[in-house]
């Protein structure tokens, strides 16, 4: 299934939540809600008793015991969302994110998935393994690579770098 449609309420249940909860970045607390009482904390007074049951076959969350739970899928998303915003933020706190990693090349596949999510959020390649960002979203990225853990072997490290020398082409891509 594909992104959710920027006014459906999966969409907006998603964004609600990247908005109230305060553990969404701890991988070990389980969100859970109740869409009836969400819905109406949203200021939404439509019956969505249909697309409730659409949210029961959404790949955003888990229908479990008669509650309501953000599944990894959902959780990727609104962290995705959360770079996003940030990555709008043109103010540089003079700082350098990196992310260095070693992938094995039997698991070529696992290193180009990374590459490439990498790229979306805004990095940048200062040499094959060796990824850059002036964007402060350490904390998304150390929930992101908890969350895909599981599906990657090999060594994935995150570095806060203070100053880069001849960084002067970086600072020009990024616009800094």
């Amino acid at each position: 299934m594909n992104k959710p449609q920027k006014n459906s309420l999966i969409n907006k249940i998603l964004i609600y939540l990247k908005d109230t909860s305060k553990d969404l970045l701890d991988v070990s607390v389980m969100i859970m809600f109740n869409p009836r009482k969400l819905i109406r904390g949203m200021g939404i007074y439509k019956d969505y008793n249909y697309p409730i049951y659409n949210l029961k076959k959404s790949p955003y969350f888990v229908f479990r015991d008669n509650n309501f739970y953000l599944s990894f899928k959902g959780r990727v998303e609104i962290i995705k969302n959360i770079i996003k915003d940030k990555k709008k933020v043109k103010k540089w706190d003079g700082k350098w994110r990196a992310v260095i990693f070693d992938v094995p090349e039997p698991n070529r596949h696992e290193r180009n998935f990374l590459r490439r999510e990498l790229k979306w959020m805004g990095f940048r390649e200062l040499q094959h393994s060796i990824w850059i960002t002036p964007h402060d979203i350490e904390k998304e990225l150390v929930c992101l690579l908890e969350l895909w853990h599981n599906d990657f072997s090999g060594d994935i490290r995150i570095l806060k770098i203070e100053k880069i020398i001849n960084d002067k082409d970086f600072r020009k891509i990024f616009k800094i």
